[in-house]
């Protein structure tokens, strides 16, 4: 069998050599993000404008509804919130509505790293850990803090923590902030919060929850996007995370797979035209 010319390789080069050359594309962005400018929906980027507009010492409930199974799709959403939220100067309560709900906060505000922006737990942001009850809790902690959780996650008595002493309940509130993967968990702060204080509601759901909220947009819920786009609120905070890393390597792989599909098309009419040459 002959030899194939360079340009015969070019216009049909091996799977292996396509499948190594994606792998090693792949896991550059994968090691370290490379901040590729990406596309950022409508959706995310009203997200971050509520955040923005807060004003100074505003107190935002922030509820992590979902469990260490659906880690991977919530956390770069939920980190780069917490950036977001720790760049300006407000006060964050952190509730759980899962009884695993304080590993996955444990894991986001590790990443947050507060302490780098100057916060100091108990003075602008507290822990109250897993709050039991569903709706029936988020209820209680609309009427009254103190008396729905006494102690925070570590033991600390409500009454001697100072950004919590003069707040009471949802009407001290200037935003509620809901990552979820229960329908139930993000229509209750609705029903509890919203429609009884009238208090700004912010969503973050699984991409397939994104329909069952969708009637309560942009009224109840100020606003609603989907897990997915942890890359792109990353993006906007300038802090590249799992998310950017993933998107970079989408990106990357493309441009990559694109590339490869131009020339072996050059390769393949320059051989079509020697060809005929001859």
């Amino acid at each position: 069998m002959a030899k194939k010319s360079l340009i015969e390789w070019i216009e049909s080069p091996p799977r292996e050599v396509i499948y190594t050359l994606l792998l090693i594309i792949l896991s550059i962005p994968l090691i370290k993000p490379l901040g590729l400018p990406i596309p950022v929906s409508a959706r995310t980027v009203e997200f971050h404008h509520y955040i923005e507009t807060l004003p100074d010492g505003a107190y935002v409930m922030v509820s992590l509804g979902y469990g260490v199974s659906s880690q991977p799709a919530f956390e770069p959403f939920v980190v780069a919130t917490f950036h977001d939220l720790f760049k300006r100067n407000v006060k964050i309560v952190v509730e759980t509505t899962g009884s695993d709900g304080p590993i996955v906060y444990k894991s986001a505000i590790a990443k947050a790293n507060p302490d780098s922006y100057g916060k100091k737990y108990g003075e602008d942001y507290v822990f109250l850990g897993y709050v039991p009850g569903g709706e029936t809790a988020m209820k209680a902690l609309a009427e009254d803090i103190h008396a729905a959780v006494p102690a925070d996650y570590y033991g600390t008595p409500i009454e001697q923590i100072p950004m919590l002493k003069n707040i009471r309940g949802a009407t001290d509130f200037n935003m509620v902030i809901c990552f979820t993967s229960s329908g139930d968990t993000a229509v209750g702060w609705i029903r509890q919060w919203v429609t009884s204080y009238n208090v700004p509601y912010l969503s973050c759901v699984l991409t397939m929850m994104m329909p069952t909220l969708e009637p309560y947009y942009p009224v109840q819920v100020k606003a609603l996007v989907g897990a997915d786009k942890g890359g792109e609120m990353e993006f906007l905070v300038g802090h590249p995370g799992p998310g950017l890393k993933k998107a970079d390597s989408f990106s990357l792989s493309h441009i990559v797979l694109m590339a490869i599909i131009i020339v072996a098309n050059i390769a393949y009419f320059s051989l079509k035209a020697q060809k005929k040459e001859v």
